[in-house]
């Protein structure tokens, strides 16, 4: 079949499955290896993966092995898979080919008994597995069709079948699905890895690239984060040049992902306790779901009321799941991503990419990307004071990332506090 069904299937911004493109991992010469992986999408199935002719060979078993030679498992053939998927455990994303949670259920090696390129093209591939779950001999045989469904069903409907020999178990003895339901690499159940957003992988074909901004640099994730600060004016700035914001009443609140390990950072760059970080655990998980390795985003955490508009009174009882009002972390700044210091990317270049990477979310929960008008601040003012908006911030359009950038709050109807 090759890889281009597979590709094809799957958009890899938002998907955190590895692309056909991706490395394989180390492989001994001579050795093949065999996956098992249990995928809870719209229904509950076991994905049965063989290493051959470069590529995961891989059937979609419903109701999973049996180590019963009585009992013939249908086994759907699907699309090929790449070598890296069999290091695969995690979600993928809803809306995406297969969304749902992904366990690996079994892996290990396995020997074919007689060539196994001739025995799969005639439909009966024989082999030993020698996983840590299943062992010993099984048999993949094709069914043959009837009428105009004997094509589709010669290449899609198959059996897989246990061989006799000392690792039979009987059914009514043992369903060795439901006596071992757990992940072979972390121990955990599907819904242990569900409940954790952390397994959530990102392949990087297709992401939001910051390569190409101008300013920016090569570098690690910062492991100290200094936020701007805004300074109080009376007036806004007048001029072009400048990017106007409407001011949100509620937490200023940033979030650093290093290679999976995610913080929630307050106003002053200090992450925050465990307590704390529990009550915001959907703005960590809106975080971890963008296609990104690593990155740092600075925002504000606000109580959005039925009326549309964030205030901050609510925003105590909204953490606590209590009243009217929901979470809504909108998101102004993008200092750092993929492995590229942005603090001296102008901030127009920065905004536009926060703006790609919000919208590659499949899964934005609470994540809202903030957006600007450019232009004279005295213009944006009146607007914002026909629409009841209580302060505005104004930040050059060129301005860096840090304690130099120059970025200033004023006044629309009523003082407020960002």
């Amino acid at each position: 079949m090759g890889l281009s069904e597979y590709n094809r299937k799957r958009n890899f911004k938002v998907t955190s499955e590895p692309s056909g493109e991706a490395p394989a991992p180390p492989r001994q010469e001579g050795v093949r290896h065999f996956v098992i992986q249990k995928h809870a999408a719209s229904r509950l199935h076991y994905d049965f993966r063989l290493e051959l002719e470069g590529v995961l060979k891989s059937w979609s078993v419903p109701k999973g092995p049996s180590l019963d030679t009585r009992v013939k498992r249908l086994a759907v053939h699907v699309e090929d898979h790449p070598l890296a998927y069999a290091e695969f455990e995690g979600i993928i994303p809803k809306g995406e080919y297969g969304g749902g949670t992904v366990l690996l259920w079994d892996r290990g090696t396995w020997e074919p008994l007689g060539d196994p390129h001739q025995s799969y093209a005639a439909g009966n591939l024989k082999f030993n597995l020698k996983g840590k779950k299943l062992q010993g001999g099984f048999a993949l045989v094709k069914l043959r069709g009837r009428g105009a469904q004997r094509e589709k069903d010669q290449e899609r409907a198959w059996l897989l079948i246990k061989e006799r020999d000392a690792h039979v178990v009987p059914e009514e003895t043992s369903d060795i699905t439901r006596a071992r339901p757990e992940s072979v690499t972390t121990g955990r159940t599907l819904d242990e890895i569900a409940a954790d957003r952390s397994q959530v992988w990102h392949s990087n074909r297709d992401q939001v690239d910051a390569g190409g901004a101008a300013g920016g640099r090569v570098a690690p994730p910062p492991t100290r984060i200094r936020p701007p600060r805004f300074a109080a004016r009376a007036t806004p700035p007048r001029g072009d040049g400048w990017l106007h914001e409407m001011a949100i009443e509620g937490e200023r609140l940033l979030a650093r992902n290093a290679g999976g390990q995610l913080a929630l950072l307050d106003d002053n760059g200090a992450p925050l306790g465990a307590a704390a970080a529990r009550k915001r655990s959907a703005v960590a998980d809106a975080i971890r779901m963008l296609p990104a390795q690593s990155l740092v985003v600075d925002g504000v955490l606000a109580a959005m009321t039925p009326d549309g508009l964030p205030h901050a009174a609510a925003l105590s009882g909204a953490l606590a799941g209590k009243g009217k009002a929901t979470l809504a972390y909108l998101v102004f700044d993008l200092p750092y991503l993929d492995g590229h210091d942005l603090a001296r990317v102008p901030l127009a270049a920065r905004k536009k990419l926060l703006a790609e990477l919000v919208r590659a979310s499949s899964e934005p929960g609470p994540l809202r990307f903030l957006d600007h008008v450019a232009g004279d601040g005295a213009a944006f003012q009146r607007e914002a004071r026909r629409l009841g908006i209580a302060a505005m911030v104004s930040r050059r359009a060129g301005s860096p990332y840090g304690a130099r950038a120059g970025w200033v709050r004023a006044p629309c109807a009523v003082s407020a506090k960002r």
